[in-house]
Formats: structure tokens, C-alpha cells, sequence
């Protein structure tokens, strides 16, 4: 006999699909949780009952995204594969799943904003950058250890490259009319790879 499907985790992918369509359509300052419970087709106490606050919804739904490419990355071969293959991968998974919410892109800057002085925001991001070193350090000291990039430190390695991501998607933030974030990260990927290439 097979187990039963986990009702409560189903439920709570209702609730944040939907709160994922009304930050979208309202904003997140905007948006209530009344309006979150109505999309949900549920009573606002059964909504409180999985989570307490808009900051609580929108830092599960980061998270959940977050998680969901490092897992991915987790299983990836990386002994038969170039540093450089690797990271170009992850650039073009990142691109994959970003399309999926660009929808969603406003309220992601207006979440970020909040870093500062949001404590819940501030915890969300503060494990998806550990999680994001922790990944893609391996990566560039693989290829430094292996010749395939010059001498340098892994670490710095790694964060300029998450820092040419994070840059060139709030670059075509500014102008979304003369960019394309596809191209974008794609074409500055190759240069950042292509400068640290022995």
C-alpha cells in the first residue's frame, strides 16, 4: 500500500502559488492576506495556520526556489566534467528557472530592498548566498587545481561570479526594454570565464 500523499505540503504550495499571483498582480506592499486566502480558496484563519505574515510567504517562496537549484546542482557529476562546463550549466539552469518567474521579478526587487531591515528577508538571503559559496567554490577551485583557470582564490572567484549574475539581472531590471536577461548573463558569463581561463 502506497503512502499517503502529505496533504499539509500540498496545501502549502496552494498558498504560495497563489501568493506568487497576488504579489504579482498588486504588489507586495499591496497586497493582504485576505486577498492571499481568497486566491487560495481557503478562510484567512486556515491561511494562518501555515504562515504568519506576507514576509513569512514570500521568504518561503525564495527559499523553496533557492533550494530547488542547489539540490539540483548537489547531483551533478562534477569529477568527469570542466570547471568551465559546470559553471556555464549552472548559468544556463539559473536562466531556465528564472524565466519561469519573471513574472514575479518586481516583487523579488521590492523583497530585496528589505534586506536591511527585515529580519526574515535578511535570514533568506544570508542562506542562499552560504548555500550558493558552498556549491560553486568546489567548482572554481577544481578548475584551478586542475590548470584550467589561473591562480587565484576560489572564494573571490565565486563571488564576483555570483556578483556578475545578481548585477546583470538588476541591469536589465533598469531597462528591460533594451535587454534581454538571457543573453545578458549568457554573454557576461562567457567574458568573466573566458578572463579567467589560463
Amino acid at each position: 500500500m502506497s503512502p499517503k500523499p502529505d496533504v499539509s505540503e500540498e496545501r502549502k504550495q496552494q498558498i504560495l502559488d497563489a501568493a506568487i499571483n497576488v504579489f504579482s498582480r498588486d504588489g507586495f506592499h499591496e497586497a493582504r492576506m485576505d486577498d492571499i486566502a481568497q486566491e487560495a480558496e481557503m478562510s484567512k484563519g486556515a491561511l494562518y495556520w501555515y504562515f504568519n505574515s506576507k514576509d513569512e510567504l514570500i521568504s518561503n517562496i525564495l527559499g523553496v526556489f533557492f533550494d530547488r537549484e542547489f539540490e539540483r546542482v548537489k547531483a551533478w557529476d562534477i569529477d568527469n566534467r570542466s570547471a568551465r562546463s559546470l559553471l556555464e550549466s549552472y548559468s544556463v539552469m539559473l536562466i531556465e528557472d528564472l524565466v519561469k518567474i519573471k513574472p514575479f521579478f518586481a516583487i523579488v526587487y521590492e523583497f530585496l530592498a528589505m534586506v536591511t531591515r527585515n529580519k526574515h528577508v535578511k535570514k533568506v538571503i544570508q542562506k542562499s548566498l552560504n548555500q550558493y559559496i558552498e556549491l560553486t567554490v568546489p567548482l572554481f577551485q577544481k578548475g584551478i587545481d586542475e590548470g584550467e583557470f589561473k591562480e587565484m582564490d576560489a572564494n573571490e572567484a565565486a563571488l564576483a561570479f555570483g556578483a556578475l549574475i545578481e548585477g546583470s539581472l538588476l541591469l536589465w531590471a533598469y531597462d528591460m526594454e533594451r535587454f534581454d536577461f538571457a543573453e545578458l548573463i549568457t554573454r557576461n558569463v562567457k567574458i568573466f570565464l573566458d578572463g579567467i581561463e589560463k
